[in-house]
């Protein structure tokens, strides 16, 4: 039993050996001297996982992807670094994140702001059209 665990760990490990040196062969790897905030890496397989593995990711888009997302995480912690504690909590995570939280909720407001506008409008037009109707009807006049 602890001979299969051994092949199955050894299995594993040449895996990952593998994934690295695929990883090293693709220039997915981050060199500390090119001053990207996060291991290139890991940004990719992120973008890739979400996008989907066919496509390909051209070598600027990586790394102006990395450069605002350190800028992005530069802007939060300053953000949270305004706390009047002498920690920063999750309270102080959630004050800087909410801005960035509640893109969606706006986007999702606007929608149902342009779709309430749309039926006040037809609702609007439909009490006009009542209106003129009544008043032809009392005072047997047509109105345009």
């Amino acid at each position: 039993m602890e001979d299969e665990e051994n092949k199955q760990e050894a299995v594993q490990e040449s895996e990952e050996s593998n994934d690295i040196e695929k990883s090293n062969d693709t220039g997915e790897n981050l060199d500390e001297d090119n001053g990207l905030p996060f291991p290139r890496a890991r940004v990719v397989n992120i973008i890739k996982n979400e996008i989907g593995r066919d496509k390909q990711i051209r070598s600027e888009v990586k790394e102006a992807i990395n450069i605002w997302l350190g800028d992005l995480l530069k802007r939060i912690a300053r953000e949270m670094g305004d706390t009047q504690y002498a920690s920063i909590g999750i309270a102080d995570f959630q004050r800087a994140t909410k801005p960035y939280d509640m893109i969606n909720d706006i986007v999702k407001d606007e929608e149902r702001l342009i779709l309430s506008t749309e039926k006040l409008k037809s609702d609007s037009d439909h009490i006009s059209r009542e209106l003129k109707r009544f008043f032809e009807v009392i005072t047997g006049e047509k109105r345009e």
